[in-house]
């Protein structure tokens, strides 16, 4: 039963080995920041919230904030993109101490291209996704612990 609920969350999501579609936005700092540019050697980790005080997006945030060296060390580079405003953004990311940027979507135009959020209906986007070093996704759940998206990467 709690399989089969994973795959009903998980359904929307961009497939597996789909190409990422590309953005450049402007992170926290005021820095144009692209997707295939900011990638680390191995690939990268995107992460999609929608708020600055839901509890389950602040989790999200510190979780991957507290593996990020984990996440460094194979060769991948988190982004976490969202619709908030670069302002709160950019407060978000120092009250957190996030170490990786957070990235302004305006109206989660990015965001939607990969079916993690939904304007009006952007509360309930949240999604985690791994792309590879050629771009493909190899990782998409709405829902992951930093230990499952290197799992994907590890083999």
């Amino acid at each position: 039963r709690t399989a089969q609920a994973l795959t009903m969350l998980n359904r929307a999501l961009l497939p597996l080995g789909a190409v990422a579609p590309e953005f450049r936005l402007l992170d926290h700092q005021g820095r144009s920041i692209g997707m295939s540019r900011q990638a680390g050697e191995t690939g990268s980790v995107l992460l999609f919230f929608s708020s600055d005080w839901l509890k389950d997006d602040l989790q999200l945030l510190r979780q991957y904030s507290q593996a990020y060296p984990a996440f460094q060390q194979v060769g991948l580079e988190i982004l976490a993109l969202s619709g908030i405003n670069w302002e709160r953004l950019y407060h978000l990311a120092k009250r957190l101490e996030v170490p990786f940027p957070l990235v302004f979507d305006p109206c989660c135009r990015y965001s939607s291209r990969y079916q993690a959020m939904w304007v009006p209906k952007f509360i309930n986007g949240r999604a985690v996704y791994g792309v590879n070093a050629q771009g493909k996704i190899v990782f998409a759940r709405k829902q992951a612990n930093p230990a499952e998206v290197l799992a994907a990467f590890s083999g």
